[in-house]
């Protein structure tokens, strides 16, 4: 039976209390949304999508009965949570009505007993009742009087009708009988959910992005095609990102996030721009009223102004980040379309190779993975690490997918066949800086941080692709840092390093790349500050490293910088007008194998006899050593 509300219960009732608890409850509603996801998506999907026979049925049967038990706990915590909101905002009407009843009794000399009744404020005792009487005639006769009432008897239905609504919706088993147990029920529902999870792990469950690439391999070639194409689908984050999985499924999976994140950038920025113009209007609105000054000193804005400009600030900062990354996220998706057509090269013309997004994400200043050819597939494979302000939310990034076509090109020419995969694997946080001296350029931490994740990523490739007959890593700008200190923390199953544009590798000898010397590649435009700046250890150019320098032809541009971008161009076509020339052809006989055509300023020096002499590369067998590195981060 519900309560029934007076005076005294609605003048002592405390709303926040409503909202309080709906706001205690938010985080369990949370913990019980991710959970029916994840239960529904990561087990019972997975069954669904990958398991057939009685067993799946009985499998499928059992867990989807869990799964609804999470959903009907769900909506129970939703509904009681909104209960409590619809509490809150009812009583705070009713109060705030008899709060509106209290100032016209206030304002007319009467006051509001405990009971709600309404009396003259008398200043001395009356004993005369017909004064008495006399003042409640009055009172009772003015007009304000019946609106006070009005406010009273309004307050007390809005919280009946409010109680009596929670009263019905408790007692109405189909809708929070369930709520009765739901502690238990929840308790029981996760621990069976975690007993089938982990029965399940190893076989439907995607892999976490540190599982070795060749157990990632061998998972997705056991999984039947429709399964395969489901998760690129339902996970295209997840399974984007997973080293050991062909190029062809990542670059689906991972086109997926692309196009998502530039729809969902276009979206924000209509809604951006038409906030920023209701703000702009409301401001003009304010100047035209001579309300955006504070009237005791016209030297400060008013306080809506100077909310309204707050508000105006924000948007355009919002505003001005997606317009910076948005054209950055087409332009990506633009070169990747760019397979299979004829293009301009050199002095004649070539046919682009596939185009693949292995890795993408717009976390921090951008990530991602792109490949010119099929790695799968491909003899010949770069992997290039680009340095200083790369990010792949800025349009720049135009600029390294192209420098990553034109090697391919300038290797695919040089063996008059197609045969070439170029990578460029920003899979680390590049340092983002105004001027050389930004503190993070001159820092090995982003360096370092990236040492597993490009470790793990070339392994990878070499898993997938046993057909590999010559591997070349090669960085460019702080890049070279990190292959440099990736190749001398162990010995990576590359061919070739190359070094181009550096400011220093962390050593001071090719030697201790963990490849033999001659195997080592660097090259330095005349210009080019960077490779002057010597921060990490000597140049690689110096004939005291150790490494063959190759002959670089850049002279194109006009800022004192310009030469540092150059050793990828093609001096014939390019978007930025720069001249590689030579520098791009050497690279190109070195990601081919056919490093006795590379012109050399020096040779490598020839490493002493020792007992134990670093070999070349021998042909690379894949690892069944699980790794305990992470994947590459797209």
């Amino acid at each position: 039976m519900a309560t029934q509300i007076t005076y005294p219960l609605l003048k002592a009732a405390q709303p926040s209390a409503y909202t309080a608890a709906a706001s205690a409850l938010q985080p369990v509603i949370d913990g019980f949304e991710q959970a029916t996801a994840d239960l529904n998506v990561k087990v019972y999907q997975q069954i669904e999508y990958s398991w057939s026979g009685p067993a799946a049925t009985a499998a499928t049967t059992k867990i989807g009965s869990i799964v609804a038990d999470y959903q009907a706990t769900l909506d129970y915590l939703n509904r009681f949570q909104g209960l409590l909101r619809s509490a809150f905002e009812g009583i705070s009407d009713a109060q705030a009505y008899l709060s509106a009843a209290g100032t016209i009794a206030a304002n007319n000399g009467w006051q509001l007993d405990a009971y709600g009744q309404a009396q003259p404020i008398v200043t001395a005792a009356v004993h005369n009742r017909a004064i008495m009487q006399q003042l409640y005639q009055s009172m009772a006769s003015n007009p304000e009087y019946a609106e006070m009432q009005d406010l009273i008897n309004r307050a007390l239905s809005t919280a009946q009708a409010v109680n009596d609504q929670i009263s019905q919706a408790m007692d109405d088993p189909e809708q929070y009988g369930h709520g009765k147990t739901w502690q238990t029920d929840a308790a029981r529902a996760e621990t069976t959910a975690s007993a089938l999870e982990s029965q399940l792990e190893k076989t439907v469950l995607i892999p976490s992005s540190n599982t070795n690439s060749a157990e990632v391999a061998a998972w997705w070639k056991a999984m039947n095609p429709a399964a395969q194409v489901q998760l690129i689908k339902d996970q295209p984050a997840l399974i984007g990102a997973l080293n050991g999985l062909p190029a062809i499924a990542r670059d689906k999976a991972n086109r997926i996030v692309l196009t998502d994140d530039i729809a969902n950038d276009t979206r924000q920025q209509a809604a951006l721009a038409a906030q920023q113009k209701q703000v702009e209007a409301e401001i003009a609105q304010l100047q035209a009223d001579g309300k955006d000054y504070n009237p005791f000193d016209p030297a400060l804005p008013s306080l809506q102004m100077a909310a309204l400009t707050d508000q105006l600030n924000s948007i355009k900062t919002r505003l001005a980040g997606i317009d910076g990354q948005l054209p950055a996220l087409q332009g990506l998706q633009q070169k990747l379309d760019m397979g299979g057509q004829t293009v301009p090269f050199e002095k004649g013309e070539a046919t682009m190779p596939p185009m693949y997004l292995l890795g993408f994400d717009t976390n921090d200043a951008g990530h991602a993975i792109v490949a010119c050819g099929d790695p799968d597939t491909a003899k010949n494979v770069c992997v290039y690490v680009p340095g200083l302000n790369t990010s792949s939310n800025s349009t720049h990034f135009e600029y390294d997918v192209q420098h990553t076509q034109n090697m391919t090109l300038a290797a695919d020419q040089d063996t008059g066949s197609n045969d070439t995969a170029t990578i460029i694997w920003l899979g680390y946080n590049a340092p983002q800086m105004d001027g050389l001296q930004s503190a993070a350029v001159a820092s090995t931490d982003d360096a370092t941080a990236a040492v597993p994740n490009l470790t793990s990523f070339i392994t990878s490739l070499r898993n997938v692709n046993t057909e590999i007959s010559n591997f070349t890593l090669l960085g460019h700008s702080y890049g070279s840092l990190v292959v440099g200190e990736t190749a001398s923390a162990t010995r990576l199953p590359v061919n070739n390093i190359v070094l181009v544009g550096s400011p220093g590798v962390s050593v001071d000898a090719a030697s201790q790349l963990n490849i033999n010397p001659s195997h080592v590649w660097t090259g330095s435009a005349p210009h080019d500050p960077v490779a002057r700046l010597q921060w990490f250890g000597q140049a690689p150019t110096n004939p005291g490293f150790g490494a063959n320098q190759f002959t670089v032809d850049a002279t194109g541009g006009s800022g004192i910088a310009d030469q540092h971008g150059e050793y990828f161009d093609d001096p014939y076509h390019n978007i930025n007008g720069d001249t590689g020339g030579e520098s791009l052809t050497n690279i190109g006989y070195i990601i081919s194998g056919q490093t006795s055509k590379v012109q050399l300023v020096h040779p490598a020096i020839p490493l002493p006899p020792r007992s134990n002499p670093i070999p070349n590369p021998p042909p690379y067998t894949p690892s069944t050593t699980p790794q305990t590195t992470p994947s590459p981060r797209p």
